[in-house]
C-alpha cells in the first residue's frame, strides 16, 4: 500500500495528507473565529439590561408570590437573571370554541398573565444579548424562572435591552 517513497499506491504521500488536514483545520479555526461571540466581552458583562418574562396561565398563588425586588434565576441552571423591578399581571385568557366552529378569546377562570421585568448586567455584542457568561437572551425564546418562592415553569421572553 505504501511504497519506498512515502506514497500512498505511489500516488499521494503522506505528508501531503498531513499538510491537507492541517490546512482544513486552520481554515475551520479561523471561520469559527470569526463567526462565534466575542467570549472576552460576553465573559465580562458590564452593560444594564431589562428583561421581561410573560407566564401564562398560572395560579394566584405563584403570581401573588413575585415581590418586586426578588432576584430571579433561570431555573435549569440556577444562573440570577436580574432583580424584579416591575410586575404587570392580568387575568389570562384562551379561546373558547364554539359548536358552530369560531372561537372566541375569553379569560381564564382563576388564571393569570403576568410579566416580570428584571433589571441584570449583562453583555452585548453582535449576536445579541447575554447575562451570566453564555446564557443567550432572545425575544420569543423560553425560559423558566424561579425565585426563593415562586416558579414560572414556562415563560416567554417579550422584551430584552438597554432601555
Amino acid at each position: 500500500m505504501i511504497d519506498n517513497k512515502g506514497r500512498i499506491k505511489g500516488k499521494v504521500s503522506i505528508i501531503d495528507i498531513i499538510l491537507v488536514v492541517a490546512l482544513v483545520a486552520l481554515a475551520a479555526a479561523f471561520v469559527y473565529r470569526q463567526v462565534s461571540p466575542r467570549l472576552d466581552v460576553i465573559l465580562r458583562p458590564t452593560t444594564p439590561l431589562y428583561v421581561t418574562v410573560q407566564g401564562t396561565g398560572l395560579r394566584h398563588f405563584i403570581t401573588d408570590a413575585i415581590e418586586i425586588g426578588d432576584i430571579m434565576y433561570r431555573n435549569h441552571v440556577g444562573n440570577p437573571i436580574g432583580t424584579v423591578v416591575a410586575i404587570e399581571l392580568e387575568l389570562a385568557l384562551d379561546y373558547l370554541h364554539r359548536s358552530d366552529g369560531t372561537a372566541v378569546l375569553v379569560p381564564m377562570e382563576e388564571r393569570y398573565t403576568i410579566r416580570v421585568t428584571m433589571h441584570g448586567i449583562g453583555s452585548v455584542t453582535e449576536r445579541g444579548y447575554f447575562i451570566n457568561g453564555l446564557d443567550h437572551l432572545a425575544v420569543g425564546g423560553e425560559i423558566a424562572l424561579t425565585s426563593n418562592r415562586a416558579f414560572i415553569p414556562s415563560g416567554q421572553i417579550v422584551a430584552v435591552g438597554e432601555r
